[in-house]
């Protein structure tokens, strides 16, 4: 990675962060659409990102720890963990018959419908989702994570639809992708071997301003109620769908 792309590296790294303390999500999302503009090769965006998000996530935690909802947080992480690899397998196969563009596509079309019904049915936020919904979501994250390399979008539609704090919702998401963070590592250096190293540096070498950027999301989240998060996060995800959709067409 060029040198004089450091500056603006930090840069979109401390705004992506700043917007996950914010609404517990999107850090990924953002942070990928952008160094990809600057012209960074994935294979050095991925690994950047896996160390960069685990301090903002830790920070998110360790702010947040006292509202965690730990049941529904280890099942659905041994959903996700046992999921993950079908997605990884499932690649190889997709790929050669409708490339991996299509693909990505096909999930924005999907996390788009969802979003859509969510906001057209406005279904009312429960305390509990029968465990159907959960397997459902955790699974699905878990194979689009795998497959996409984004897994993030069922869950968070899954955590909007419970009766929850603002705390506890933001506290869930963070939990949730930190706890992932182990077997994304595994998975990427099967991948790319040694050269994930590299790129990880990076991503630590900007800690400090992560956790900066964190900080100051996390107390700028406070003010959100849980109606306006919900808001927020569907936002997001409208955008990272019609971004998924218009890409392959772009280029």
């Amino acid at each position: 990675m060029s040198q004089e792309l450091l500056p603006l590296v930090g840069l979109i790294l401390f705004i992506s962060s700043l917007i996950q303390g914010a609404v517990g999500f999107a850090f990924g999302l953002i942070a990928l659409t952008f160094l990809t503009l600057l012209g960074i090769e994935l294979s050095v965006i991925v690994p950047l990102l896996l160390s960069a998000s685990i301090t903002q996530l830790v920070v998110g935690v360790c702010k947040l720890r006292k509202h965690i909802k730990y049941p529904p947080l280890i099942k659905g992480s041994l959903i996700r963990y046992v999921t993950l690899p079908l997605g990884i397998l499932s690649l190889g196969y997709i790929t050669a018959a409708i490339g991996k563009a299509q693909i990505e596509q096909l999930v924005g079309f999907l996390i788009l419908l969802i979003v859509g019904l969510q906001i057209v049915v406005r279904p009312v936020p429960r305390n509990k989702l029968h465990c159907f919904w959960t397997f459902l979501a955790f699974s699905a994250s878990g194979y689009f994570a795998g497959l996409i390399a984004v897994g993030g979008p069922p869950i968070v539609l899954w955590v909007m639809t419970h009766k929850w704090t603002n705390q506890q919702i933001r506290s869930f998401l963070f939990a949730s992708f930190l706890a992932s963070a182990p077997i994304n590592f595994i998975t990427l250096y099967y991948v790319l071997g040694d050269e994930v190293f590299a790129s990880m540096f990076y991503g630590f070498a900007f800690s400090p301003l992560i956790a900066l950027g964190s900080h100051l999301g996390v107390k700028l989240g406070h003010a959100f109620s849980p109606e306006k998060l919900r808001a927020i996060a569907f936002s997001i995800l409208v955008i990272s769908s019609l971004s998924s959709i218009a890409a392959p067409l772009l280029h």
